[in-house]
């Protein structure tokens, strides 16, 4: 059972305004789906789908899905169903081949940090926790490679006590992570993927105790520049947070204040801009940001300030990308009736939208994860909300391109 409290108190850490905040907002809902619904965890099996709603393949998984070029890495209990998590295998569905090819297994197993997983050359790389999550002194924070060649995993450095919801972004062969540190604050760490090296590129101290100090909340790149949001907070009350710009170097090109970025919350915008920040992509000025509370913003950069391109909703979500497109950003609303996608062109700013139809229109978007080669998994599901009758989930393998946007 003692995982299952951890998950608990997980959810409750991840709604909570504090400093150290950090989640995503699908994993949350599983969370307490999982919490409320039974003390029993367990796999589930999906099928997946083609444009044409044929079925090219089964995976039976616990939680995360992650796209890469060619497959879906994926984790999965060993048993198929247990109280208590004690180890967590992992697997990689091959698309071409129709394998399901075991890759490892983690013990005493307690989250994956899905939304920042990062992959650089032939290699995918993912934070994962041990222990009890919402301990420090009982937890530890690993950092996990997946070699895509030889489909193995191995773990690059683990953190006692470390922060369970890092961020990280790739820039060429260095992995540059955002590390809540224990005595306050955050570093900016890099490490090179191909000697090994670790070090430090910039620090921000926060006392926990008085509530005042800075932190950086996500990190983001693109082939020129490295981008930062910092919560800077002073008496404790007074809140900003801006976007700070630097070029790979690290010397530092502009800071924006953008805590003008409007709440979807009837909470104090105060509280909204001190959250935890879930996804966050700026690119030729347009930027989406996303919190582990229910704001979310799309909008652009103009003369130092924000300016909206798009009123959107607390369900309204950009795709995961574990590389970041240059091109364009995909964004969906989750939950809705009318499963509708956006997709906007980074360099001109051109917002087109497209409706994904199944074959039972009650299907709803939760998830969708894109590729470099512009090939999108998209996760269904349906429950009926006075019921609770479920549909069977189900994921659709598409080409962006067989999407009419308009």
């Amino acid at each position: 059972m003692k995982k299952i409290i951890g998950l608990l108190a997980l959810a409750f850490i991840m709604i909570l305004c504090s400093c150290d905040d950090n989640s995503e907002n699908e994993e949350i809902r599983d969370i307490k789906q999982t919490i409320t619904a039974s003390t029993s965890i367990s796999n589930e099996k999906i099928s997946i789908y083609d444009i044409n709603n044929a079925k090219i393949g089964d995976i039976e998984r616990y939680g995360i899905l992650v796209l890469t070029d060619d497959s879906i890495i994926y984790n999965k209990i060993p048993t198929g169903s247990v109280d208590s998590i004690t180890e967590m295998d992992y697997y990689r569905y091959n698309f071409e081949t129709k394998e399901n090819i075991r890759l490892g297994t983690v013990k005493n197993w307690s989250y994956e940090a899905k939304y920042d997983t990062t992959v650089i050359d032939n290699s995918l790389y993912m934070f994962v926790t041990t222990g009890e999550i919402s301990d420090i002194k009982n937890r530890t924070l690993h950092l996990y490679k997946v070699d895509l060649i030889s489909n193995t995993m191995s773990v690059i450095f683990s953190e006692e006590g470390g922060f369970p919801y890092n961020t990280m972004t790739a820039v060429g062969n260095k992995l540059l992570m955002v590390r809540v540190i224990a005595t306050g604050g955050s570093e900016l760490e890099e490490y090179n993927t191909e000697t090994n090296e670790r070090k430090i590129l910039k620090k921000f101290d926060f006392d926990d105790k008085t509530n005042i100090g800075e932190a950086i909340r996500q990190i983001t790149s693109d082939e020129n520049t490295i981008s930062l949001l910092r919560l800077k907070i002073e008496y404790g009350v007074k809140i900003w947070l801006y976007l700070d710009v630097y070029d790979h170097d690290m010397s530092l090109l502009r800071s924006v204040d953008v805590s003008t970025i409007p709440s979807n919350s009837t909470d104090s915008p105060e509280n909204e801009l001190r959250q935890g920040v879930s996804n966050f992509v700026i690119a030729n000025d347009y930027i989406y940001y996303s919190n582990f509370s229910i704001t979310r913003f799309l909008g652009k950069i103009e003369n130092d300030s924000l300016r909206s391109i798009m009123d959107v909703n607390p369900e309204f979500e950009m795709s995961s990308e574990s590389v970041k497109s240059k091109i364009s950003g995909l964004f969906y609303q989750s939950f809705g009736k009318d499963n509708d996608l956006y997709l906007l062109n980074y360099t001109d700013g051109t917002l087109r939208k497209a409706t994904f139809n199944v074959d039972d229109e009650r299907y709803y978007i939760i998830n969708i994860s894109r590729n470099k080669n512009d090939k999108l998994l998209i996760t269904m599901k349906y429950k009926n909300p006075n019921t609770g009758e479920e549909l069977v989930p189900k994921l659709y393998y598409v080409n962006l391109s067989d999407l009419e946007f308009s």
